[in-house]
């Protein structure tokens, strides 16, 4: 669910290799599963509000995420001034998905157990969304606004969990499907940026999506009414 995916290197430096490894943390192929997994958990928990509000709460923002991608992509929308070309998929999904699980899993019958593992979750989301900074597939203001958006879908999911908290043995193998994120294949086998220019050039009829190299211009609305109304 990125705009401005980096090749990556065919040989690391180990910084740069662990980078990578942290920005995997965010990949829709791995946190879709887990997310996936983890909801239908809490559903067999009886915590059947709060599946519901985290799945139509994610969804939520994974629309405006992906708005955000195509309007920049195939019509150069975006705000100059801030740099801002669409909300950072990974870091909207990990602070989505980490906060919720590790606080679902880490001793969730213990008030100030369940804090912790949401901190834990944040903080992991915080380090994917510098990761996405570092590797240069996004901007400062890409990630801020991604994780506060992932802070309210995660937020509004734990405010709808009641105690006790039952969990399904299957559930407390979820983290080990982080460990993929040491894997470049595992980690990337949703092809989500390709999905999002094919629809971006779908959409707008262009031929080539705008980047930050290509230019980063602002927002023309009034071009993009008048392919809308010429459709």
């Amino acid at each position: 669910m990125e705009n401005s995916r980096p090749d990556m290197p065919e040989t690391f430096q180990p910084t740069t290799y662990v980078w990578w490894v942290i920005t995997h943390l965010g990949s829709a192929s791995l946190l879709m599963p887990i997310l996936a997994v983890a909801a239908a958990g809490l559903w067999q928990s009886r915590q059947r509000a709060a599946a519901r509000i985290w799945l139509l709460a994610l969804a939520l923002a994974v629309m405006i995420t992906l708005a955000t991608k195509i309007l920049f992509l195939g019509w150069g929308i975006g705000i100059a001034s801030l740099d801002f070309t669409g909300i950072s998929g990974h870091t909207l999904l990990a602070t989505a998905v980490l906060p919720v699980l590790f606080s679902w899993l880490l001793a969730p019958d213990r008030y100030r157990f369940r804090l912790t593992g949401a901190s834990v979750g944040l903080l992991l989301a915080a380090a994917v969304g510098i990761s996405r900074i570092v590797l240069g597939a996004h901007s400062i203001s890409d990630v801020v606004v991604a994780w506060l958006a992932g802070l309210a879908v995660s937020g509004v999911t734990l405010n709808a969990l009641r105690s006790p908290i039952q969990r399904p043995w299957f559930a407390r193998l979820l983290p080990l499907v982080l460990l993929f994120a040491f894997g470049t294949t595992t980690s990337t086998y949703l092809p989500t940026h390709d999905w999002e220019i094919r629809i971006a050039m779908f959409l707008s009829g262009n031929d080539k999506p705008y980047s930050r190299q290509r230019s980063m211009r602002p927002a023309r609305i009034g071009q993009l009414r008048s392919r809308i109304a010429a459709s």
